[in-house]
């Protein structure tokens, strides 16, 4: 596969010891870290944005991180056996019970289908590092909407040599099935290992439930055409939806189940559901198959975690089972998403009037936690510009778009950034 040029850049210092550059692994030479990505934009907005920070991928309310007080207060009062020792590979058991009995009361849909146990991961990264370890050989190929979280290549064709295949997300601003259809039929092999993330990074777009259902119905013609689909529902955004056309529960109920060649995962946590990302905690779900098959693929799940990083922290998932176990925490909960849902309304209105000089266009967005626009001048110009006149930090993801965080912002600063928005990318 082609090198990144990051890698390449990279691989060339090792010119003066190449002795060194001879001990790498395959993906030693591969690996890399983006300079220009998502992490190193942010982390320049944290030093220079003066007025307010669009980057961040986290939930803040007057600057500071939004956060549940029975979260914080459950720090206290644990037992040393409760902290200190390891935990299963697998993670708590009594967390695993509880997080699949709160997805079967979220999503109706599962109550029809077989679902394993979930498996703790530490994050939702690992859980698509370690989907990505079970499912992919090199030169096997991964379909996924061509608006999608940067670090997907870096876990995928980097660290796995599988082949990152796009299409087009929408079309007409809905979402584009046929695309989807079209591009599993062009892969040359039997088996496609499939990603889906709703609510999207970086767009902020869940489908409806006709849109899902149509989704699911297209992996099905693919599977009945002879291929072999895995199935990735990264979630990671679960629950953060801001209007009630869209579908309100996982489209791992629609897809798991729906035929034998199609399976089906599903990656959820802490992360941003629950606005812990620091906790790291993540789960692993499959579905759709024979318990013994589900408990097989659980096990294999465990082995992988045992092979790299032996469990996860058991002190975030004893605090999280023991607030999960709290009545208090819902509200508090709520609390929190309905403060995003207010800023996430500001956004659609905001994005429904547009600019006043034709200079963006947003994607369809209802959901999550960013609002994609696309630009008429180079996005990373307009990026700088924000930066360096504004103290404003947004995120460039390509030439041509930039991603805002709604959380992060307060209603006033969302509608001071789109009110000058035609300003910063007619002067850049």
């Amino acid at each position: 596969m082609k090198l990144n040029k990051e890698a390449q850049e990279l691989n060339e210092i090792f010119q003066e010891s190449p002795e060194v550059y001879e001990m790498l692994s395959d993906f030693g030479k591969r690996i890399y870290f983006l300079e220009s990505g998502v992490l190193a934009q942010s982390w320049e907005a944290r030093e220079k944005a003066f007025r307010f920070n669009a980057t961040l991928g986290e939930a803040q309310s007057n600057r500071e991180t939004i956060y549940s007080r029975t979260f914080h207060d459950a720090f206290l009062g644990f037992a040393p056996n409760e902290v200190y020792p390891y935990a299963p590979p697998a993670g708590l058991k009594e967390l695993r019970q509880l997080w699949l009995e709160k997805m079967l009361r979220e999503n109706p849909l599962f109550e029809y289908i077989n679902i394993s146990l979930p498996v703790v991961t530490t994050g939702v990264t690992h859980g698509l590092s370690l989907a990505a370890d079970l499912f992919l050989n090199p030169g096997d190929r991964v379909v996924v909407h061509d608006k999608h979280w940067e670090n997907y290549e870096l876990i995928f064709e980097v660290r796995n040599s599988a082949i990152i295949e796009t299409y087009p997300m929408f079309v007409n601003n809905s979402f584009n099935v046929s695309g989807l259809e079209n591009c599993i039929n062009a892969c040359q092999s039997d088996k496609v290992f499939v990603i889906l993330n709703f609510p999207n990074n970086p767009t902020g777009y869940t489908p409806a439930m006709k849109e899902a259902e149509e989704i699911a119905a297209a992996l099905v013609r693919c599977a009945e055409a002879g291929k072999k689909i895995v199935a990735l529902c990264d979630d990671t955004y679960y629950g953060l939806w801001y209007n009630d056309e869209v579908i309100h529960e996982s489209i791992f109920g629609l897809i798991a189940g729906s035929h034998p060649s199609i399976l089906a995962i599903r990656l959820d946590g802490a992360t941003k559901e629950h606005f812990a990302g620091g906790f790291r905690v993540g789960f692993i779900t499959f579905g759709g198959k024979s318990g013994e098959v589900l408990t097989a693929l659980e096990k294999k799940a465990i082995g992988t975690i045992r092979a790299s990083i032996s469990s996860s922290s058991r002190t975030s998932q004893a605090i999280l089972f023991k607030i999960l176990s709290d009545s208090k925490y819902t509200q508090e909960l709520m609390e929190g998403r309905q403060l995003l849902c207010e800023r996430g309304k500001e956004v659609m209105e905001l994005i429904k009037k547009g600019s006043s000089k034709n200079l963006w266009n947003a994607y369809p967005f209802n959901s999550g936690y960013f609002v994609c626009i696309k630009v008429s001048k180079n996005a990373r110009r307009v990026r700088d510009y924000l930066l360096s006149q504004y103290g404003i930090g947004v995120i460039a993801i390509s030439d041509e778009d930039i991603r805002i965080s709604v959380p992060c912002i307060e209603i006033n600063e969302i509608r001071e950034l789109f009110s000058i928005l035609d300003e910063a990318i007619e002067s850049a």
